[in-house]
């Protein structure tokens, strides 16, 4: 793509939309980074090992509700004051995290923050579609998710540096300035669009049960007992799976039709974009407390790792971009063959590899997960039937935020089971970080059988819709 492609986003007035938007996304995905970095060093102050992987749940399960949120909030309200307004709510979220006193008040203030991160994800798709012309969108879609490669270098600079001066409050302090100006410069560059006369309903139940169901399964790593825990997850189950039946009845779905059946493509692609998330979720949240315990290295340090996987992810997208055709199949079924590789690797030398040979696993993960994901998003929207395009597109973040959120939940329970429940040292480290990386091996391997059934499916219909056009052909001589 020629420079001159690039320059079109900043002209016609464009440039301060593009800045707006690669704010907002930034935001986000810097805040990510930052929090995994830091999470050492807080629990080291205020305590709550127990509760380490549910900032990055419970951020998840508020992102889904907030990007659920998104349309209605911007129908009601316009652009203008619906993206100034989840910007503020960011904001409350990130001061909340600088000043909390325990474990607790973080967790409520992480959830705060997730709904504010994903009214900005979900308003930003739609002001994509609305603020540039057809021939521009992939190009500023292209540079919104160039943001989580920058942000994998900007956000454990903020976390690590901060965790090393004793000062992780600073790493959210830092970040406020700058919400404030994104909020600021919204409010003064967007249009003043008039609320919509017809504003949807907000499916209060729907997310409800979504969010009890994700919340059962993050409970499970902080309660005792395997009967107590096998009933969490069989009413986690239960929850989500009413949901989706609630969904499929319901007059404004947040999920085209069929969305978790395997017999269509839609249906399968998203069980895989579900188990890509528990893949690079599981070795991410724990990867730098691993690394700083097992392997000595500084908050920084460790915080560049989850960097590499990033940037491995963002890497592969761009170097894969192009694959077109038979290539195509081989980044589905491929990547998650990779990634399954580089969790091998971790599960065995994680605790006694050296960290270059440990950072050539990560970004094996990332480069995995990262060719598959790009084309799986590709497939996802041509499969997507008739009248549903917009609606399977803008789900995919929801179902992948839900792989987030049980990933995470999940390989806090298999740590906590594994003796990280018992307090950080480095045995408990170590068992925990060799049975989480062998336990998330098995996402990647489904995922990949379930990639080989995408592929014959797409194919069987490519292959029918050629001979309803030859049919037709015939029928027309």
């Amino acid at each position: 793509m020629r420079a001159s492609d690039w320059i079109e986003l900043l002209r016609e007035g464009r440039a301060v939309f593009t800045a707006i938007l690669v704010l907002a996304i930034g935001l986000h995905a810097i805040d990510v980074f930052v929090i995994v970095t830091v999470m050492p060093a807080v629990v080291a102050d205020i305590g709550g090992a127990t509760f380490y992987a549910w900032s990055t749940m419970l951020y998840m399960v508020a992102s889904i509700v907030g990007a659920a949120s998104g349309g209605p909030l911007k129908a009601a309200l316009g652009a203008r004051k619906g993206y100034s307004l989840a910007g503020l709510v960011f904001l409350a979220g990130t001061v909340g995290c600088a000043v909390s006193p325990s474990m607790a008040a973080l967790l409520i203030a992480r959830v705060v923050q997730g709904v504010g991160g994903g009214l900005l994800i979900a308003q930003s798709m739609a002001l994509v579609r609305e603020l540039y012309p057809p021939e521009l969108r992939t190009r500023v879609l292209a540079l919104i998710s160039g943001m989580w490669g920058v942000a994998a270098l900007i956000g454990p600079l903020f976390g690590g540096g901060f965790a090393e001066i004793g000062w992780w409050r600073g790493a959210f302090w830092a970040g406020a300035p700058i919400i404030v100006t994104f909020t600021l410069l919204a409010w003064r560059s967007l249009p003043a669009t008039a609320p919509a006369e017809a504003i949807p309903s907000f499916p209060i139940r729907r997310l409800a049960l979504l969010g009890a169901g994700v919340l059962c399964v993050g409970a499970t790593s902080t309660i005792e007992g395997l009967a107590v825990q096998a009933a969490l997850l069989l009413a986690a189950v239960l929850m989500v799976g009413r949901t989706f039946r609630l969904d499929a009845g319901s007059e404004n779905p947040l999920f085209p039709s069929n969305p978790l059946s395997l017999l269509s493509p839609v249906g399968t692609a998203y069980w895989m974009f579900f188990l890509l998330s528990i893949t690079h979720t599981a070795i991410g949240i724990f990867l730098p407390l691993i690394l700083q315990v097992l392997h000595g290295v500084t908050p920084l340090v460790a915080g560049y790792f989850n960097g590499v996987l990033a940037l491995s992810w963002t890497a592969a997208s761009f170097l894969t971009a192009g694959w077109r055709g038979r290539a195509q199949p081989v980044a589905l079924i491929g990547g998650p063959c990779i990634a399954a590789l580089g969790l091998t690797g971790l599960a065995i030398g994680i605790t006694s590899a050296p960290l270059s040979v440990i950072a050539g696993l990560v970004a094996m993960v990332g480069l995995g997960v990262g060719m598959c994901t790009l084309h799986l998003t590709a497939t996802t929207m041509a499969a997507a039937a008739r009248g549903e395009e917009s609606l399977t597109a803008s789900s995919i973040p929801t179902v992948r935020s839900l792989g987030i959120a049980f990933g995470s939940a999940g390989a806090g329970l298999v740590a906590n089971t594994a003796g990280l429940a018992r307090g950080i040292s480095p045995e408990t480290v170590a068992n925990a970080a060799i049975w989480v990386d062998g336990v998330a091996i098995l996402a990647p391997v489904a995922a990949a059988l379930l990639a080989l059934r995408v592929v014959r499916l797409r194919h069987h219909a490519a292959a029918a819709a050629g001979e309803d056009a030859s049919d037709s052909g015939s029928r027309s001589v």
